[in-house]
């Protein structure tokens, strides 16, 4: 009986900590993937007729181009390529995944979740899965998901990121048009390895205004309000989540954040003293691509060889909720 107390007792207080870690989490193998088409800001305000010019969304948000998915691709179709070429790199089969999670504001269906058509996709039975619907900070909060699964009886993860960011604006609104590109990203996790999710944590605080997409339309946004929100909790949480696990900010190797907006990761990376050099950004290339971004840059930024076994890995994810968190990786 004083057994079962105690481990009732750490099960309660596990539960309690919104961060608790080290949690076994190995990174078998990332993988990204994009549609072929790409929209420069030119094409983006010659074929809308916005009221605005490339240089100054190129000024505000760093975004240079971005990628649309063509009429009829599906969500589950970005993410099933992402998926296969993370399961490539991991080397592993669809069949040996326990659990299939997708991140996605823009799900196939109302029902079934857009994860169980990958895992059919996939060819694979018998695992779990399941959609997190967490706008910009769902692929964190997915991971942070996966990691404390994977403390459990689940040995094999699939982690993806999906969104069809382009189709939740309104073309002609030139707040949120010129930000929202497409894509995939996916993170194969393993719970044998060295690799360890230090610390983790995600939270929200109730807000629909700032940021919201009502059912069947379209986005709309207060500019100033997200920037204050990003810039106030990305530095926020790399300093949290460092503490937390005892580790300097100096030993993060690669900051991987939401690609929202360039200045905005600027801001946050300066104020904790992580140089650029040791931030993954693609924002440039892909614009704001929500529940992908992180993935994306991730995968690319992986297999620039930026970061390697052993080294510290910082993702932070915060967007519509609003919502924010982050994981703490040793690779």
């Amino acid at each position: 009986m004083v057994l079962r107390n105690e481990l009732w007792s750490r099960v309660r207080n596990a539960t309690r900590d919104p961060s608790c870690g080290p949690m076994t989490a190995t990174i078998l193998g990332t993988g990204s993937f994009a549609p072929e088409r790409v929209v420069d800001n030119f094409s983006l305000v010659a074929s809308r007729q916005l009221e605005t010019t490339p240089d100054w969304i190129a000024s505000k948000t760093g975004i240079l181009e971005r990628r649309f998915a063509d009429d009829g691709v599906k969500a589950s179709d970005l993410a099933t390529e992402a998926a296969l070429r993370a399961l490539e790199a991991a080397k592993i089969s669809p069949d040996d995944v326990d659990l299939f999670i997708v991140a996605t504001s823009t799900p196939d269906y109302t029902m079934p979740a857009t994860a169980c058509l990958v895992q059919g996709n996939l060819g694979a039975e018998g695992g779990m899965a399941f959609d997190v619907s967490n706008a910009c900070a769902g692929f964190v909060t997915a991971m942070d998901i996966a990691a404390r699964m994977l403390q459990t009886n689940t040995e094999t993860a699939v982690v993806i990121g999906v969104d069809i960011g382009s189709r939740l604006v309104d073309p002609q609104d030139r707040t949120t048009s010129v930000f929202f590109g497409d894509g995939a990203g996916a993170v194969v996790l393993s719970s044998e390895g060295s690799g360890r999710v230090l610390a983790s944590r995600v939270q929200s605080r109730g807000d629909s205004e700032s940021l919201n997409v009502p059912v069947g339309g379209t986005m709309t946004m207060n500019g100033k309000a997200i920037w204050d929100f990003a810039t106030r909790v990305l530095p926020e949480t790399v300093r949290y989540l460092c503490e937390k696990a005892r580790v300097p900010v100096d030993e993060i190797k690669l900051l991987v954040p939401h690609q929202a907006n360039e200045n905005i990761i600027r801001c946050g990376a300066t104020e904790v003293g992580i140089s650029m050099d040791r931030v993954a950004l693609n924002i440039d290339r892909y614009g704001n691509t929500i529940g992908a971004s992180i993935p994306i840059a991730l995968d690319e930024a992986l297999r620039q060889g930026r970061a390697r076994p052993g080294d510290h890995v910082m993702l932070v994810g915060f967007g519509a909720g609003l919502s924010w968190g982050g994981n703490l990786l040793q690779l």
